[in-house]
């Protein structure tokens, strides 16, 4: 890169920086679901951290990232949440020009957002963590989705446990998690793997007990990530660049709020009004458990590499195809982005 490039690329960041509020800015259209691991997104959304880098963000919701997929692939998105799932891997691997570029959440140990329930009888029973769950053999687990971070985890600890996850357990599946919950407490599935914030539910009406985190059997483990139209990036990878600079100052202000929720109550307000989890109490409730969310956006491969590995034997063999991390991931975008916030300040933090 020569250095006129050079020069003449600083000088454009900061005219956006610098450019007054009748500049037309750019537009990026982003799915995104009511859940707390989106918390980076929403924040700077609610603080004007786009506006800031001349970026219009159009929010679309969907109650599960599946959804998003078939608009993203239609053009109808630019950019979508995902979970890092089977079903995203077999997606790429069947030519969908998509890329993962950005954390959207981990299961980092201590602030783990994911984790597994059992019924009352069952812990009554004497099954209190993953070290007990051989006591599942032929019981029934309760997960939305098939090859979702919920049952990663679990096989993993079944497994661990002596069990074959495939065979020696029957899997509910396709639930939504309110209603597994539900389901946990009637006693029509005997465990199940769920965010935090509906295990604690359960569990404060007695309808089932926590028994662990999944931080404990995959630590640092990948909930979810950012995936982006590979066309939409060729042409407009700046758009890209900067939408990602203003994320991660959200994603700063989330986990410094995820650490201490009582002084930052102006984030509780705005995680309350865009998640599921509506009230700023029950959030400072399952606090630190919101997940975490890497500072400088780089998403785990090591993590993503072995979920897609899983995936793609026994005991599930949910993945035919398996793709390189090159072609799964592209980390250029969080480095550049974290760079430019670092080096340019442009949210006065």
């Amino acid at each position: 890169m020569t250095g006129k490039f050079v020069r003449a690329a600083a000088f454009g960041w900061l005219a956006v920086l610098l450019a007054g509020p009748g500049l037309a800015k750019d537009s990026v259209r982003v799915a995104e679901g009511p859940y707390i691991s989106g918390g980076g997104l929403f924040i700077a959304k609610h603080k004007g951290y786009f506006d800031k880098v001349g970026i219009d963000v159009t929010i679309k919701p969907f109650s599960d990232a599946t959804l998003a997929m078939p608009a993203l692939l239609a053009n109808e998105l630019d950019i979508a949440f995902q979970g890092a799932a089977a079903s995203l891997f077999n997606s790429v691997a069947k030519g969908a020009p998509l890329v993962i570029f950005l954390d959207r959440g981990n299961n980092r140990p201590g602030r783990a957002y994911t984790g597994a329930a059992v019924t009352e009888a069952l812990y009554a029973e004497g099954v209190h963590g993953f070290a007990d769950v051989s006591k599942l053999k032929g019981r029934k687990i309760g997960i939305s989705g098939v090859g979702s971070i919920n049952q990663y985890a679990l096989g993993l600890a079944l497994a661990k446990a002596g069990l074959q996850p495939a065979d020696d357990v029957q899997w509910v599946v396709n639930i939504p998690q309110p209603d597994l919950m539900k389901m946990l407490g009637q006693q029509q599935i005997d465990a199940m793997g769920a965010a935090y914030n509906i295990a604690i539910f359960a569990q404060s009406n007695k309808w089932g007990r926590i028994i662990g985190t999944d931080d404990e059997v995959a630590p640092g483990g990948q909930i979810g990530v950012y995936v982006v139209d590979k066309s939409y990036l060729a042409a407009h990878r700046d758009i890209v660049v900067r939408w990602t600079t203003a994320y991660l100052q959200g994603v700063k202000e989330f986990n410094a709020a995820a650490a201490d929720p009582d002084s930052h109550g102006d984030i509780l307000q705005i995680l309350a009004a865009n998640t599921a989890i509506n009230k700023p109490e029950l959030l400072k409730a399952i606090a630190p458990h919101w997940s975490c969310v890497s500072e400088d956006g780089e998403p785990n491969v090591r993590s993503i590499m072995e979920m897609q590995d899983y995936w793609s034997g026994p005991p599930f063999p949910y993945v035919a195809k398996k793709v390189s991390a090159d072609v799964l991931v592209d980390r250029s975008i969080a480095a550049e982005a974290k760079t430019r916030l670092d080096r340019d300040n442009p949210f006065g933090h």
